[in-house]
């Protein structure tokens, strides 16, 4: 059975993800457990990565994907791409949406009531991207170049979350399924690059992932009609920025930084 483990680790990854999460997200439909068990669920990929690791590598293997977490010193320079571009991004969209006459700063919700609370952005990021990052992408890069790697995982991650978008009264109900999808799937491309260039680094990619949840606050002024799509739209951009950025491997021509862990 331990050879089972060892063998199809990916497979056994996703399945046990989706079914963690999906799990969750049933019995949030319960009025007792309708907020805090969905919420829960986005630990999935942090869970299911941890248990396949031990189940195959056993206790050394855990402590690898957990030293991940703490991959810190990359260079100031990463710390600008995680922190910054995610609202460079959302940005450039809210400038496109203004240019079209679909942008209105009266829209923005306030930001100062959900202060105190950002920092729960940053470890629900955590969790996925254990998973996803941590765990998924080293494996497929194992056998797949770093573009073809990046657009499987995005599209595991994808599906993943269909369900919050597709059944009702989720987060992400009333989301068009396919802007979103291509959405997950062109920021795949940049946490690959992040994480590539940063020695492996998730907490690299969790802080990416925390900025850019958090930058959807400049989406709230996008007509929601059109907003996936500037979404979309925007972040297919930087991503053919960043693979002509960096090639079609994402690590030539990066930035200088210093004390990058390799």
């Amino acid at each position: 059975m331990t050879d089972f483990w060892r063998l199809h680790p990916l497979f056994l990854y996703f399945v046990l993800a989706c079914a963690i999460f999906w799990g969750c997200i049933a019995v949030g439909f319960s009025d007792r457990f309708h907020f805090w068990v969905p919420i829960l669920g986005a630990f999935a990929p942090a869970v299911a990565a941890i248990v396949v690791s031990g189940r195959g590598s056993g206790e050394p293997g855990v402590r690898a994907l957990l030293g991940k977490l703490g991959r810190w010193r990359v260079g100031f320079g990463w710390y600008l791409v995680a922190l910054g571009l995610p609202f460079a991004e959302d940005a450039l969209a809210a400038g496109f949406a203004n240019l079209r006459g679909s942008f209105a700063v009266t829209r923005i919700p306030p930001v100062l009531p959900i202060l105190p609370a950002m920092w729960v952005v940053f470890l629900f990021a955590a969790g996925e991207e254990l998973g996803w990052r941590g765990f998924a992408l080293p494996h497929l890069s194992a056998r797949y170049s770093a573009i073809v790697a990046s657009l499987i995982v995005g599209t595991l991650h994808a599906v993943w979350h269909w369900p919050v978008i597709l059944l009702p009264h989720q987060y992400l109900s009333g989301v068009p399924v396919l802007p979103w999808s291509v959405f997950v799937l062109s920021e795949a491309i940049i946490f690959t690059w992040i994480f590539t260039n940063t020695g492996g680094s998730v907490l690299m990619c969790a802080l990416y992932h925390g900025c850019s949840n958090l930058g959807m606050i400049l989406y709230g002024g996008i007509d929601p009609a059109v907003a996936p799509w500037f979404k979309c739209s925007t972040s297919v951009l930087v991503a053919l920025a960043v693979v002509v950025w960096a090639g079609a491997d994402l690590t030539r021509a990066r930035p200088t930084l210093e004390g990058h862990e390799r």
